[in-house]
């Protein structure tokens, strides 16, 4: 029956007849049901990609649940308590020195983007200025142009005015001629003025362009440049080994290290406390990391011609001053998070 009402209805509709008001409503009643239809589709979706989430969470909730039970087994342990502190201790000296690289690193992007911005707007305060300087000597060609004409013009008009009698028909006739082609030479000398004024105010009013970020060369420079103050850390992290010490820390878990007895352990500690100190007293050795930072210019490769990080086999790590080892190869092994500092 419902069949049969809605194709009364459909020929209805083809035959021009103006539907009724109860049509309407099922009209609009089977277009909101589709839109429901489509709305709840799309809430399931975002159910289920919920549900994965939660599941996902679970997992990792589950996972940190196993790590703090283990932590909390191993800390309860009386004779593992001084190497725990030593693992914290070194992995507070390994956070210390990524700050310290991390700090490093925003105030040497600082100064190349200062030092790009300068010399983008040297650049541009140039080609401007060479811009205003052909713009004004051709509106001075134009200009006394414009007036030479302007005067012959009103000499022209001033000798037509002078020849009266019907013996200079032919002289007005031909000075006229002349008037009017020097008028319309003077109309495009005039208009050339005026164009050249207005390309002049445009060019004097052009803002400079904006700053879109450092170029490759830039990002190339603060790249060896935090490459070779990682490496300038890490000599001064040399000591006993404390800057592989500190490393270890991000490999390994602090149940699964192990720095000997209780003395040993007071040992660590006191160099790692001295070490913190001195990373927290002294500046950044500047004049050294200069010259690393000449030594990676020549020396490094890049993957590709757009590349700002070079690749890791081409940083050869220099002989520390002074010691007996050499630096790590701190993008190789990625000493103190230096990747999370470098320009892509």
């Amino acid at each position: 029956m419902r069949l049969r009402d809605q194709a009364r209805r459909l020929v209805q509709r083809l035959a021009g007849h103006r539907p009724s008001a109860e049509d309407e409503r099922l009209v609009a009643l089977f277009r909101n049901r589709a839109e429901l239809k489509k709305e709840l589709s799309t809430l399931d979706d975002e159910r289920h990609r919920l549900l994965d989430r939660l599941k996902l969470q679970e997992g990792a909730t589950m996972r940190v649940e196993e790590q703090f039970a283990a932590l909390e087994q191993y800390l309860g342990r009386a004779d593992q308590g001084y190497k725990s502190l030593a693992y914290f201790q070194l992995k507070g000296l390994w956070q210390a020195a990524a700050k310290r690289l991390e700090r490093f690193a925003a105030e040497l992007e600082r100064q190349q983007k200062d030092r790009e911005r300068r010399q983008q707007l040297a650049e541009f305060d140039r080609a401007k200025r060479a811009r205003l300087a052909d713009v004004d000597r051709e509106l001075v060609e134009a200009k006394v142009l414009a007036d030479q004409l302007q005067a012959e013009q009103k000499l022209g008009t001033q000798r037509m005015n002078e020849l009266g009698g019907f013996w200079n028909y032919f002289r007005r006739r031909k000075l006229a001629e002349t008037l009017e082609l020097r008028a319309l030479r003077l109309e495009a000398a005039q208009t050339v003025v005026t164009d050249l004024s207005d390309a002049r105010h445009e060019a004097d009013s052009q803002a400079p362009p904006p700053f879109e970020g450092l170029g490759l060369e830039g990002r190339r420079a603060v790249n060896l440049a935090l490459i070779a103050c990682a490496e300038s850390l890490c000599d001064r992290l040399a000591d006993g080994g404390i800057a592989d010490l500190a490393r270890q820390t991000t490999l390994r878990r602090v149940y699964e290290t192990e720095y000997g007895d209780r003395e040993q352990c007071l040992a660590l500690l006191e160099r790692a406390a001295r070490a913190a100190a001195d990373l927290e007293k002294r500046a950044d050795d500047l004049t050294d990391i200069k010259a690393r930072t000449d030594r990676l210019r020549r020396i490094v490769a890049y993957r590709g011609a757009a590349d700002a990080i070079p690749t890791q086999d081409s940083i050869q790590p220099a002989d520390a001053p002074a010691r007996a080892q050499s630096t790590p190869n701190v993008l190789l092994e990625e000493y103190f998070d230096v990747y999370s500092v470098l320009l892509r």
